[in-house]
């Protein structure tokens, strides 16, 4: 096992800490993706991105019109297959919410503080990198704020939460491309320019007893899923604590001479299948 092998699985097994796993909408909204985010909570920081909230609170209206739903980054051949799957889920996810299921075990960023769901330590910082982070990805994508449509909006989110959480553990939980291809969210990485790589294997914690309940309904269903991981160097390297005026991305003159003008340079993203136990082991 390579140096780095050994530190993924390290990471994979939390003999440390629990990760941060961020669980992106297509995931989520798969058949078994409400019982594997509460299974994942029990040992593991689970996360929902913001946009999410957008598709539970409108959940009629995207039963009639998936395809408003956005997710252009999906395959053309398997889209409106894939939103109209999605549309199932919507209205047992929004009795979940509505009924206190989630609110002590996940955690979100809301549009304010008081309207997020945030680890205690968390609750200084976490919320203007996350911010900063999102407006960067609008500008690389040349999006107008507040534009996005709902899944187009939870890509942003789960890629900007990952590295908005950083240097701490964090996974993002997503569904695997057909027949071993990439994950579909590569394919909204590759629009922001970030290099995707798949790393030789899985991570070996999902095969031990702290990640394997979740996992399992996953198995059961007869699909696959995979773990990204963003790495943001830049990113990683600015203090905690920024106001959202430091982290005005728009007009980089306005930094001082140390700042970088853009927290995304050189970030890239590996992925990962997850696999069942038997595989993993």
């Amino acid at each position: 096992m390579s140096a780095m092998d050994h530190q993924l699985a390290l990471a994979g097994r939390f003999a440390a800490k629990p990760p941060n796993i961020v669980i992106d909408a297509p995931l989520a909204l798969s058949p078994m993706g409400l019982l594997v985010t509460v299974t994942l909570s029990l040992s593991a920081r689970v996360w929902l991105p913001r946009g999410f909230y957008t598709l539970l609170d409108n959940d009629e209206y995207y039963r009639r019109r998936p395809d408003q739903m956005g997710g252009g980054w999906l395959a053309p051949g398997t889209r409106d297959a894939i939103l109209k799957e999605l549309t199932l889920e919507l209205e047992p996810w929004r009795r979940a919410w509505q009924n206190g299921r989630l609110s002590s075990r996940v955690h979100w960023i809301g549009d304010a503080q008081y309207e997020s769901a945030l680890p205690e330590r968390e609750e200084t910082a976490l919320l203007p990198r996350f911010e900063g982070c999102c407006a960067a990805l609008e500008t690389r994508l040349g999006d107008v704020a507040g534009t996005a449509a709902p899944l187009d909006e939870c890509a942003r989110d789960v890629i900007a939460l990952s590295a908005a959480l950083q240097p701490d553990s964090t996974y993002i939980l997503t569904i695997a491309g057909n027949d071993g291809a990439r994950p579909p969210l590569c394919d909204y990485l590759e629009r922001l320019a970030f290099p995707t790589k798949r790393h030789p294997g899985a991570i070996p914690g999902w095969s031990g007893p702290a990640l394997w309940p979740a996992a399992a309904p996953i198995a059961a269903s007869g699909r696959n899923a995979a773990i990204v991981q963003v790495v943001a160097p830049v990113i990683l390297a600015l203090p905690d604590g920024w106001s959202e005026t430091d982290w005005a991305l728009e007009d980089p003159a306005d930094h001082d001479d140390g700042t970088p003008d853009d927290p995304w340079r050189n970030a890239c993203a590996l992925w990962y299948d997850v696999v069942p136990a038997e595989a993993a082991a």
